[in-house]
């Protein structure tokens, strides 16, 4: 199986070699590459095409929350957690799908069972399609709504 690729976002490069060694640390990733700015996040995106990014909120030139809806928009599926000095931003960072919401200073641990789950999402077998019922054919009332993912 391949590994699963993470790009990780901060104007820190402190917090980007932090974040560098837990992807090293977390079994089945690999890094996709590190940006320092949201403009970089972004082509660093396009042209790497990661399974998840890791960012912060306050970037300069575009924020973490205006990356997020970016990427949201180009591929729903991309995995955001973003991990921020900054709790205010929270609400903001679900109304864009996050994932998780890592506080710093967070805890190695806290963030590889992020990292946990987040492969445990991506590897899931999915479920078994349904049966497709011929026009005309009753239906049992039903109706399935699907969201973003």
């Amino acid at each position: 199986m391949e590994p699963i690729r993470i790009l990780i976002a901060d104007d820190d490069a402190g917090m980007r070699t932090v974040m560098r060694k837990l992807v090293e640390r977390a079994e089945g990733y690999a890094l996709a590459g590190e940006a320092s700015d949201g403009e970089e996040l972004l082509a660093l995106y396009d042209s790497e095409r990661p399974d998840v990014v890791l960012m912060d909120v306050e970037m300069p030139k575009i924020d973490g929350v205006e990356c997020a809806k970016i990427i949201q928009d180009r591929n729903p599926r991309t995995v955001l957690v973003f991990a921020t000095a900054h709790e205010q931003y929270m609400r903001s960072a679900f109304e864009v799908y996050a994932f998780d919401y890592l506080v710093k200073p967070f805890r190695a641990e806290r963030a590889l069972n992020t990292l946990k789950l987040i492969r445990e999402r991506l590897t899931a077998q999915p479920a078994a399609a349904a049966p497709v019922r011929a026009p005309g054919s009753a239906a049992s009332g039903r109706l399935m709504l699907k969201h973003r993912d």
